[in-house]
């Protein structure tokens, strides 16, 4: 009986969600501009017999609405407020909201821990290379450059030379992005003659180009500006060309 009333009273997903956007949002509320939002749902949370795709886009248009109504109330700026809604496959169940695009409040406004900050040096990242060991990065040496958008790791932007497989963790052939929900071997870069191409291997939470998931082993050639999403990191491509 116990357990049954504890199940009616837990709160579903999307007021668990809503409850993420409230607190993501009154961070900032002494702030002009509403920052905007990432959700990431582990699937294991989604309703039966749904797909996943059409349930990400319903519920981040549900969650933008609710929030620009929330801002509006609580007299938040609203402007250029946009809301991503990640599912990940994981063994772990979790749903949480995370502030994204404005940079942390000054440190006199801020918390004594900033939501968000890190307490980790800014390293710069040196060039990725072939074999996907760390190069050194003279001026003038040739790749793409890769803007770090959101990483749990990645600090600095990140220069890929030739071709390198990325994954979660370092290993032989393989360069660590250091995010968890990568896979092993999670994606494919190759950059030659200031083009840079993306092949997804087969990962548990795909690849991602501008939100749309690749199909595995089939190279995808990307342009400046577009995003890349690899589990949780995002990187946007700088400029191309030689």
């Amino acid at each position: 009986m116990l357990n049954l009333l504890r199940k009616f009273l837990r709160p579903t997903l999307r007021e668990q969600l809503e409850d993420g956007v409230r607190e993501a949002l009154r961070r900032y509320a002494d702030r002009r501009v509403a920052p905007d939002l990432r959700v990431y749902v582990s699937t294991d949370l989604l309703p039966e017999r749904v797909e996943p795709a059409l349930w990400a886009r319903d519920e981040g248009d549900h969650l933008r609405r609710f929030a620009l109504q929330w801002a509006q109330d609580n007299g938040i700026g609203r402007a250029g407020l946009r809301i991503e809604v990640i599912l990940l496959d994981t063994k772990r169940q979790f749903a949480f909201v995370k502030p994204v695009g404005l940079s942390a409040p000054a440190p006199e406004a801020a918390a004594p821990a900033a939501v968000g900050a890190s307490s980790r040096p800014m390293v710069p990242q040196p060039p990725i290379t072939r074999s996907g060991a760390a190069a050194p990065s003279p001026a003038g040496r040739g790749g793409v450059l890769l803007e770090v958008v959101n990483s749990p790791t990645l600090q600095e932007p990140v220069r890929v030379q030739g071709e390198v497989i990325v994954g979660r963790r370092s290993q032989e052939g393989v360069l660590g992005l250091g995010d968890r929900y990568m896979s092993s071997r999670h994606a494919r870069l190759r950059a030659e003659s200031g083009r840079l191409w993306v092949t997804d291997l087969d990962s548990k939470n795909r690849t991602y180009v501008n939100d749309q998931p690749l199909p595995p082993h089939q190279a995808h050639e990307v342009s400046s500006g577009d995003t890349l999403r690899l589990g949780t990191t995002v990187l946007r491509v700088g400029r191309l060309g030689s």
